[in-house]
């Protein structure tokens, strides 16, 4: 209740109703919160000298990762997947996470890199493919069997003759706090 709420925080009812509307506004913004600081350690994965490949690898374990790393917290953003209000609030943020994966792709295309097909299509598919990597996480608790398949499907991406650096697959692993594979 936001009674509950506002004793535990030790403010007042006026000042809740101050910044929120509701319940539901507190969890939306504790939702974001969250998400946005997994996507800024996902983002700060990226390195430029490294393939689109490896670092959709990168960042996506890492990410993952975080998730292992949140506690308790971690069934709060599952609650986000069942409840409509959480759900409809972060479907923008998606559209631009898919936008995002849909541009590195198009560029990763053009270079050789990544099989062309439809980037949009792909875009879409690797962002499912990323949701449900991330409520079996969240579900589970246990990153590494995922980031593993996550891994397994991004390396099909690849081109027959894309060059892959020597070092682009160590630095990936590298990049996945707790990593147990060198």
């Amino acid at each position: 209740s936001i009674d509950d709420i506002v004793e535990r925080v030790g403010t007042t009812r006026g000042a809740f109703y101050y910044y929120f509307e509701g319940k539901e506004d507190v969890a939306r913004d504790l939702q974001r919160e969250l998400w946005h600081r997994l996507a800024a350690d996902a983002q700060a994965a990226f390195d430029p000298a490294l393939d689109t490949v490896t670092n959709l690898k990168r960042a996506f374990g890492v990410l993952l990762c975080g998730l292992d790393d949140l506690g308790t917290a971690r069934f709060f953003l599952r609650e986000g997947w069942v409840d409509p209000f959480l759900e409809a609030a972060g479907r923008g943020e998606q559209d631009w996470g898919t936008e995002l994966v849909r541009d590195l792709l198009a560029v990763a295309m053009q270079q050789g890199e990544v099989t062309p097909v439809d980037p949009d299509a792909l875009a879409a598919v690797i962002t499912g493919m990323f949701e449900e990597a991330t409520l079996h996480v969240l579900r589970t608790g246990d990153a590494e069997p995922t980031i593993e398949v996550v891994h397994q499907l991004l390396d099909g991406l690849r081109t027959p003759k894309a060059v892959r650096r020597p070092s682009a697959e160590k630095t990936a692993t590298a990049a996945r706090p707790g990593s147990r594979s060198a």
